[in-house]
């Protein structure tokens, strides 16, 4: 019963509807329901590591950051983004991708005292700017990298840089100026037959926010 009342609260949390797979077995006798419960509880798979992280948002301020961009409506990925951990057609950013891009997002040391809805503010905005600037791109996932995960570390690498521009000694941050930066990117192509068809894995997000830095944050 307790998976049942998960995925009630799961339905009524995201307002989205799954379809839930099951095995019934009927008729059995005592020995065989013994059989079948050691089998299944002791040969079971664990669950991903992106519903794991859904399942500990209100303990963990970065799983509750990313569940929230995945399921409140005005987020960019909210129509993008997949909490179970399994990519569907249209759906191909995980819960755990967006963690480890949070990470990377407000790695510096401004961010250390905010609150889970200021960073995920900044978070959305931030994002939110990108997809506004790239709109076609953004919805476009076969023909243009920007939502694969490598870019999107990328950008948020950058972003931590970016944002500690835009953030005053009292925690206030500066939307317009973020907004501004943002725009610098304008002339970049995330095509995928383009300049970023090959590059993969962390070092070619850390080598592509370098770029993207310099494009932003040309002084600096």
């Amino acid at each position: 019963m307790h998976r049942l009342g998960g995925i009630e609260r799961y339905i009524k949390e995201t307002n989205t509807e799954i379809n839930v797979p099951f095995l019934a077995f009927h008729y059995l006798d005592e020995d065989e329901e013994i059989h079948f419960f050691d089998t299944i509880n002791t040969k079971a798979k664990g669950i991903g590591t992106s519903l794991s992280k859904y399942l500990r948002r209100n303990d963990d301020n970065y799983s509750w950051i990313a569940t929230e961009l995945v399921t409140r409506p005005e987020s960019p990925f909210h129509n993008i983004g997949s909490i179970i951990g399994k990519r569907t057609r249209g759906r191909h950013v995980t819960l755990q991708n967006l963690y480890r891009t949070l990470q990377h997002l407000f790695k510096e040391q401004k961010f250390l005292g905010m609150t889970n809805e200021e960073k995920y503010q900044i978070a959305l905005n931030y994002y939110r700017y990108i997809k506004d600037v790239f709109a076609n791109e953004w919805i476009n996932y076969g023909d243009y990298r920007i939502t694969h995960i490598v870019c999107l570390d990328a950008l948020s690498i950058a972003g931590a840089k970016v944002l500690t521009k835009c953030v005053n000694d009292r925690g206030r941050m500066n939307y317009d100026l973020m907004h501004k930066y943002v725009n610098r990117l304008t002339s970049l192509n995330w095509s995928s037959e383009g300049p970023l068809k090959y590059i993969k894995g962390v070092s070619g997000s850390k080598s592509l926010a370098i770029d993207l830095i310099d494009l932003i944050l040309p002084s600096s």
